[in-house]
């Protein structure tokens, strides 16, 4: 009987001074009113280190630009070149010669440069629709996860209120001689259970407002983020099929680019020469040009056309690929959606049901028709209805939010 009591005040003080505790959590995101679920996407774009690479595709395509814009097809070459016969015959012979190597292009390789800088640019735009699209998606699925976590947390807390009024009503009845005293074990091993399970919503909820504060920067999250189902987008211009299409345009340029450029561009030289053939000459001034044409460039460009069809086949493989897996994402996210209204009434049914049947066990517990073990069987059922309704409902919000998404319906 010692321990026992000993046992019981343990357990009531362990309650009591972690009552506080399990209301005011470690880290927590607070719903307000004022902030807008495009606040948070953009305070989650200034953070993405997919910035970065946004930047450096638009810092490609304007470089690939300027060069499709040059006069010369590469970088003009400036030569300088001095003989003279001091340390051998010393009759005074000396050469100055100067002059301009400009590559020039060859017919279509201007056009062709010029058409994969525009897609280029297309693609950088394509990429950062792309980086946006991502970010929604993310914090679209942040939220509704921290949510499911709040419920699951406030479900826990439910659950513990309840297990505490019940121990409250068996102390009184076991006071009273209308309960055995064994009761009173049972309703503090339900008490144990209900803080066990507290303890493991209150973490599920902090690794989730973590991860939220982590990607985003903010502690606090828009209060109303419901969507409405989009019927009106196909689905079939979302930034992941637009990205892919552009990048099979870029490799198919690319691939024109090297079928109209040689191993080494064609050359133009102009230059200046200065001549004097001995001491008593006089300097021989003179002007030249010159045209070099590289022989063979068909055998050197052969394995640079290839490696660019062959690219182009990859880019061709990967945009089907997104297509195929993009068309399956779209009928598992409607799938879904059917689910839920299929399920939902079932569950809200099935929660009345658990609800009223406890009702019931409860006055039968009250005019002592049942023992405390058939209450704790009919109370478990309870709540694990009540958490799988509270859980339907919001899956069933979430699965519009991933409905719109894969539409690529972006954020109000």
């Amino acid at each position: 009987m010692l321990y026992r009591l000993l046992f019981i005040a343990l357990v009531t003080w362990h309650y009591g001074a972690g009552a506080q505790q399990n209301e005011a959590l470690e880290f927590e995101i607070t719903p307000s009113e004022t902030v807008t679920v495009q606040d948070v996407v953009n305070a989650a774009l200034s953070l993405s280190p997919d910035g970065l690479v946004v930047s450096s595709k638009e810092q490609n395509a304007d470089a690939l630009s300027a060069k499709a814009s040059s006069l010369f097809s590469d970088t003009p070459a400036i030569s300088f070149q001095l003989q003279n016969d001091r340390y051998f015959s010393n009759q005074g012979m000396r050469e100055y010669e100067g002059g301009v190597d400009l590559p020039l292009w060859m017919p279509g390789q201007k056009a062709a440069s010029r058409q994969k800088a525009r897609v280029s640019s297309r693609e950088a735009e394509a990429y950062q629709d792309l980086v946006l699209f991502s970010v929604t998606g993310q914090v679209r699925e942040m939220l509704w996860e921290i949510t499911l976590a709040d419920a699951a947390l406030q479900q826990s807390r439910d659950n513990l209120k309840t297990a505490v009024d019940l121990d409250r009503d068996i102390s009184k009845k076991i006071t009273a001689g209308n309960l055995p005293r064994r009761d009173e074990l049972l309703s503090q091993k339900e008490i144990m259970s209900r803080k066990m399970a507290l303890v493991e919503a209150e973490a599920e909820y902090i690794h989730a407002a973590r991860e939220y504060e982590a990607i985003t920067g903010l502690l606090e999250m828009p209060a109303y983020f419901d969507e409405e189902v989009n019927h009106e987008n196909d689905g079939e211009s979302v930034p992941l099929l637009e990205l892919a299409q552009a990048k099979v345009d870029f490799m198919e340029a690319q691939y024109r680019v090297s079928k109209s450029s040689w191993s080494r561009a064609p050359t133009l030289s102009v230059g200046v020469k200065r001549e004097s053939g001995s001491f008593l000459d006089r300097n021989i001034d003179s002007f030249g040009v010159g045209f070099s044409v590289p022989l063979g460039s068909g055998v050197h460009m052969t394995s640079k056309r290839a490696a660019a069809a062959v690219e182009l086949a990859q880019a061709e493989r990967e945009n089907e690929l997104v297509k195929r897996d993009h068309r399956l994402h779209l009928h598992e996210a409607e799938h879904d959606l059917e689910v839920c209204e299929i399920q939902l009434p079932y569950s809200s049914s099935h929660f009345e049901m658990a609800q009223e049947n406890l009702r019931l066990s409860q006055k039968a517990f009250d005019m002592g028709e049942s023992d405390l073990i058939e209450l704790l069987k009919v109370q478990e059922q309870y709540f694990q209805s009540s958490a799988e309704n509270s859980q339907k409902i919001i899956e069933c919000k979430r699965s519009i939010a991933r409905h719109n998404q894969i539409k690529g319906v972006l954020l109000p």
